[in-house]
C-alpha cells in the first residue's frame, strides 16, 4: 500500500486532496497554458490544438471538482464513486501516455506518464486499502 508520511495507509480522502492537488495544477496548465504544453510535447501549435488542449482541460477540472467534493464529504459512497471514476481516467491516461512516451519520447509525455501512473497508484491503493 502507498504509505503516507506518518507510515500509514494513504486514506481516501487524502489521495482524493492529492488528486484534487494535482487536477488543479495540470488544469491551470491546460487552460491558461496551452502552447507552452504543446511545445513541450512536441505538438504543432494551431487553433484546433490549443482548442483540444483546453476541452482536455475541462474534463480535468470535472474530474478535479468531483475528487474535492468527495474530499470533503461524509459520505463514503462518493468517496468511492470518485476515486472509481479516478481510477478509471488514470488506466486511459496513464496506457495513452506509456504509448505516446514510446514512440514520441517528449519531456512532456514523460512528466504526463509520471503524473498519471502515480494518480493511478494512489487511487488503486486507496481502494484496496478500504479506508
Amino acid at each position: 500500500f502507498f504509505l503516507s508520511p506518518g507510515g500509514r495507509v494513504m486514506h481516501k480522502s487524502t489521495t482524493l486532496y492529492t488528486i484534487t492537488a494535482a487536477g488543479s495544477l495540470y488544469t491551470a496548465h491546460m487552460l491558461l497554458a496551452p502552447r507552452f504544453y504543446l511545445s513541450q510535447a512536441k505538438i504543432d501549435e494551431n487553433f484546433d490544438t490549443i482548442g483540444l488542449c483546453r476541452g482536455l482541460g475541462g474534463g480535468i477540472i470535472g474530474l478535479t471538482s468531483m475528487a474535492y467534493m468527495a474530499a470533503k464529504s461524509s459520505s463514503e459512497e462518493l468517496k468511492l464513486a470518485a476515486l472509481c471514476s479516478g481510477a478509471t481516467a488514470f488506466v486511459a491516461w496513464t496506457v495513452n501516455n506509456a504509448y505516446i512516451t514510446y514512440t514520441k519520447a517528449s519531456l512532456q509525455a514523460k512528466s504526463d506518464l509520471a503524473c498519471s501512473a502515480f494518480c493511478l497508484g494512489i487511487c488503486t491503493c486507496a481502494l484496496a486499502a478500504g479506508k
